[in-house]
């Protein structure tokens, strides 16, 4: 069925002007023109799948820079959390497990190798005291000195790689102030 550039636009629901410009710059309806007496005509069954295919395929291509713009957006995000830990580790508020394991293991068995000293350490101060008062005293003077360890946290002696970093500027600042 041959139709007009009007009735071709009411047909797709575009104006003839869109139908111009789709013929001009994309080269659509071509194969599907017909030459008439004064008017050039418009083949249907050949322009609409044409005219379909044609917004398909644009659809798809939204589609795809849709997704791919999303996925730069997630990638943005991700390096901006990475950003966000690598700061955190580098002010000393973030530090890998195993650093943090390796510290606490050390902390922790310096911690039970001081217990244990205790008793030796404190036998032969009590052996001759007969008050208890002072045999308290003596035994919590040991066991607060053995706690005391357990409360020194320094962010800088977990973080091994990170301690480098710090202990450098640290040093520059006291030799300017020096």
């Amino acid at each position: 069925m041959d139709v007009n550039q009007k009735e071709l636009a009411a047909i797709l629901g575009v104006s003839d002007r869109r139908i111009r410009q789709l013929r001009d710059i994309f080269g659509l309806f071509e194969k599907g023109r017909t030459e008439g007496k004064k008017t050039k005509n418009y083949c249907l069954e050949k322009c609409v799948p044409e005219y379909i295919n044609y917004k398909l395929e644009a659809e798809v291509n939204q589609g795809t820079s849709i997704i791919k713009e999303k996925e730069q957006a997630e990638h943005e995000q991700i390096k901006k959390k990475i950003s966000v830990l690598k700061l955190r580790m580098l002010r000393g508020e973030l530090h890998e497990a195993d650093d943090v394991e390796e510290f606490l293991t050390d902390m922790l068995l310096n911690f039970k190798n001081r217990i244990l000293a205790v008793p030796q350490k404190v036998a032969p101060l009590v052996i001759s005291e007969d008050d208890v008062n002072v045999i308290i005293n003596i035994l919590e003077k040991e066991l607060f000195g053995a706690l005391d360890e357990l409360s020194e946290y320094d962010p800088m002696k977990i973080d091994k790689k990170n301690n480098s970093f710090f202990s450098e500027d640290d040093e520059d600042e006291e030799e300017e102030e020096g």
